[in-house]
């Protein structure tokens, strides 16, 4: 039967998201509704930026159609989360929100989220800095200390990752292709172990079959928007689609931080392996964050020193294959996190995380120096060869 609701809920997105771009293309051309190009954008000309319209058009509706009215009444805040996420990215799409006042609005929707269902409210539980710390076994003084820490860090750090996913999805937007790319894989990988567990105690298969749901709406887009594309997805769909899947995370920690959880596919180290869903973006986030900084800069100013625009100013990729290379390098951090998270405790795998993060940072940075130095070299060298001749 889950099986039979998962394919109907691709389907159901997949065709009405499909069939909706080329009617939102037309509109927002005849509008003049345009992204337009030049300063720090990629793309020339003008092109519609609102493909994130679709997507949410196909997900909502593929949802409430198919997963039970009681779970979506469960899931009350995220819908209203979600929507208000996606009216902040429509606001800003049209008449380009600042980002203070983006940042607040982001801020009080993840309280809403976070807050909103009280006890059932979808967080890091505060069971899960027990097992994080080791101070589950504690006793006594410290043992009432942390009782009313954990649940202060456990409300803290949700909305931090919440705000902290959201942004570093957006960021990843750059190139045709790319933040489709990166989603797709996050949300299908999710969406299975989902299902697979069947966890019902915490809705953990209703929101697997949202984000089927999610999955064909942004492989419809993801067609139109592979290059060369004819829309980008804009905040309307980065901003939603990063909400979705901090959400989502935040439920995979939560169902594998119950203790009353038993599955096969139970995971070791719910925090890690929870951020690996979304770790080239918070990894590409955090890495150009220390070099702003490094450069006496605000971390939140604007540049182009991202991965994807190292890559094509470097090696001269096309987007489709910065966006293959993104993808590969997400599943292979991904695969590396999931069976490093067989030996290692959590806390232990988020420091050998960064770890690694940090050397691949510098790895990158030298073999997109190199192959940039190499390419001007072979240019210098045509460029003699041409005169002699």
């Amino acid at each position: 039967m889950v099986f039979v609701f998962s394919v109907c809920c691709l389907l159901t997105s997949l065709v009405l998201s499909f069939l909706i771009i080329p009617l939102l293309i037309d509109l927002l051309t005849k509008k003049g509704v345009l992204d337009v190009g030049g300063r720090r954008k990629i793309h020339k000309g003008k092109k519609p930026s609102m493909g994130g319209v679709a997507i949410f058009a196909g997900f909502m509706f593929s949802s409430l159609a198919w997963v039970p009215w009681s779970e979506v009444a469960y899931f009350r805040y995220f819908f209203i989360g979600m929507i208000l996420m996606f009216l902040t990215g429509l606001y800003d799409d049209r008449l380009d929100l600042k980002a203070k006042y983006k940042f607040i609005v982001q801020v009080l929707i993840a309280v809403l989220v976070v807050w909103g269902g009280g006890e059932k409210g979808i967080r890091v539980p505060p069971c899960a800095f027990d097992e994080f710390f080791g101070t589950h076994a504690l006793s006594g003084t410290w043992r009432t200390v942390f009782n009313y820490l954990w649940p202060v860090m456990s409300y803290a750090t949700s909305i931090f990752l919440i705000v902290g996913v959201v942004n570093a999805f957006n960021l990843i937007d750059g190139f045709d292709g790319l933040a489709g790319t990166i989603g797709i894989i996050s949300f299908t990988l999710l969406a299975v172990w989902l299902l697979a567990v069947g966890d019902t105690q915490n809705h953990g298969w209703s929101m697997g079959l949202m984000l089927v749901a999610l999955v064909g709406g942004v492989a419809a887009f993801l067609y139109h928007n592979w290059q060369p594309s004819t829309i980008f997805m804009g905040d309307t769909g980065s901003l939603t689609l990063g909400f979705i899947l901090a959400v989502s995370i935040l439920k995979f920690m939560q169902i594998n931080s119950d203790p009353d959880f038993v599955s096969d596919f139970r995971a070791n180290a719910p925090v890690s392996m929870g951020c690996a869903f979304a770790i080239v973006p918070i990894f590409d986030t955090l890495r150009i964050f220390a070099v702003r900084i490094s450069k006496g800069r605000s971390p939140f100013s604007p540049d182009k020193l991202h991965i994807h625009h190292l890559l094509s100013r470097s090696m001269k990729l096309a987007h489709w294959q910065i966006a293959m290379f993104m993808g590969a390098l997400h599943l292979l951090l991904m695969a590396l996190i999931f069976l490093l998270a067989r030996i290692l405790p959590d806390f232990l795998l988020i420091i050998l995380i960064i770890l690694i993060c940090v050397g691949l940072h510098f790895l990158l940075g030298r073999v997109i120096n190199l192959t940039f130095f190499a390419s001007k070299w072979r240019e210098k060298r045509r460029k003699k060869e041409s005169r002699r001749r």
